[in-house]
């Protein structure tokens, strides 16, 4: 269906803008991308559930289809990334720009790092999830005077799925233990000594 193919094409460009703004720091322009995404996504969704011809691709296809993509990742980036390093007293995530052809970082002082997964402990602690981001954030700026760049909060959810510590559930969010702050800041320990 062209609409749908419309779409996705859209989708798939708005997520490269908003890898380019998070590099750039056009943190305003993250957010909004990343709404109009999620909006675009799920009318993709609804088009396809909603008695159209299904776009979901057969197993053989979804096979060719990462066969590709795994020759364009060897050929595009290095191998290895991204990464989540700790250095300097602050938690690194590094990946590549495809625009660019470059290595970019987002970095997160150790100090909003203790206020993120602080924040992600009292979550978790005051109900079950699991939690999405916006969750987090919203309760960041709640019970903080400064609020922190969304980014921030993003490097440090990829790190704690990294390490083993969160977990993803889809679109559901993220399944945070009760012990969070505890496990980061004794894998931040770890990381630190490489």
């Amino acid at each position: 269906m062209k609409v749908l193919e419309i779409l996705k094409r859209t989708e798939e460009e708005l997520r490269e803008a908003i890898v380019e703004a998070a590099r750039v720091g056009e943190y305003r322009d993250v957010d909004i991308g990343r709404s109009v995404a999620v909006t675009i996504k799920e009318m993709c969704e609804r088009i396809s559930g909603n008695g159209f011809k299904s776009t979901k691709p057969t197993e053989e296809k979804r096979d060719i289809d990462r066969k590709a993509k795994k020759k364009i990742s060897r050929r595009g980036k290095p191998e290895g990334l991204p990464r989540i390093e700790i250095r300097n007293n602050s938690l690194y995530r590094i990946g590549w720009s495809k625009k660019q052809k470059e290595e970019y970082e987002h970095k997160v002082p150790k100090a909003a790092f203790d206020t993120i997964i602080n924040t992600m402990a009292a979550l978790a602690k005051g109900k079950n999830g699991p939690f999405m981001a916006e969750a987090v954030i919203d309760k960041i700026n709640e019970t903080t005077e400064d609020s922190l760049p969304a980014y921030q909060v993003y490097v440090v959810l990829a790190a704690l799925r990294e390490w083993n510590i969160i977990n993803q559930n889809g679109r559901e969010g993220y399944s945070i233990p009760t012990d969070v702050a505890e496990k980061a800041q004794n894998m931040w320990t770890e990381m630190a000594k490489k």
